[in-house]
């Protein structure tokens, strides 16, 4: 690796190198990385958003980063596929160039009121228009996945449902009629992806709509649990068990205690893993109706 210069991040461009003191023989050294066109890095990106950092040197004062890159870097639950993609999107508003490059998606894109905002250290559209935005990259399943993580329980900087509500109806959006149908289906107080499928694959196969991380409490009024997905009348409790519930111990022991508290109260927990997601689904939802139907 050539030798660092004072007041060069880890990536910086080359008009900045050379600014720095280094010399052009330097420049060209191959240990550096060429994340992007005059960009010099000490790394080589592995993530979208490390490509955005990449990119930020040479960024202009009207670019941001927009759909999935924003998506990304607001903590939206995003597709796998997506998340590991490197490529990161450039929005300018109209009469300006559209941003290019070997893994960049340049956009133009309408100006909104409220304008970027600088989050993970880069600027990026706000989230809300964010969300919007990956309706172009997202079919229904996955843009109502991404959508409630902005509503999620316990999210630190939250965005309501109202925000998301008059990004959506003020109109004018490529595929808005997507956005039109996944709006409201959007439900707050999700605490993971999964949670959401669960629910969705619920309703849509004609069940009731259950309650989302509910708080059920005993005959005295003291907290017992929280329950994922919850028939509170019919006393039917839903737990979707991700990976941790099986990795840690400790978390076991806390489910097993919890289980035994719900049943002694009279409640049915259904425990559901991503096998059954996966690959168990109509069972899955068999087991759920008979459930309510015994119970009804």
């Amino acid at each position: 690796m050539p030798r660092d210069a004072p007041g060069l991040g880890d990536a910086f461009s080359y008009t900045e190198g050379v600014a720095a003191g280094l010399t052009l023989d330097e420049l060209r050294h191959p240990g550096w990385s060429r994340p992007h066109h005059g960009v010099r890095s000490v790394r080589e990106a592995s993530t979208p958003l490390e490509l955005a950092e990449d990119y930020a040197p040479r960024m202009r004062p009207e670019q941001y980063f927009s759909h999935a890159t924003a998506g990304i870097a607001h903590g939206m639950w995003l597709p796998s596929a997506i998340e590991r993609r490197l490529e990161i999107h450039l929005a300018v508003p109209p009469g300006f160039r559209q941003p290019r490059g070997k893994r960049v998606r340049g956009h133009l894109l309408i100006e909104r009121p409220g304008g970027p905002v600088m989050c993970s250290g880069l600027r990026v559209a706000r989230p809300e228009e964010a969300w919007c935005q990956l309706a172009t990259v997202l079919g229904l399943d996955d843009l109502v996945v991404a959508g409630e993580s902005l509503l999620a329980k316990g999210r630190r900087r939250g965005v309501p449902l109202r925000v998301l509500r008059t990004a959506v109806e003020a109109g004018d959006r490529p595929r808005q009629a997507l956005l039109d149908r996944a709006l409201p289906e959007l439900r707050a107080g999700v605490r993971s992806p999964k949670e959401t499928e669960l629910r969705r694959l619920l309703v849509a196969a004609g069940l009731p709509e259950p309650g989302i991380n509910v708080d059920i409490f005993d005959e005295a009024g003291a907290w017992v649990a929280e329950s994922d997905l919850v028939y509170a009348r019919l006393k039917i409790a839903i737990e979707y068990e991700g990976e941790l519930h099986f990795l840690d111990g400790a978390v076991q022991r806390k489910d097993v205690y919890r289980y035994e508290l719900l049943q002694a109260l009279g409640w049915r927990v259904i425990r559901v893993t991503k096998d059954d997601l996966a690959f168990r689904r109509a069972e899955l939802v068999d087991r759920v109706r008979a459930a309510i139907a015994a119970r009804t």
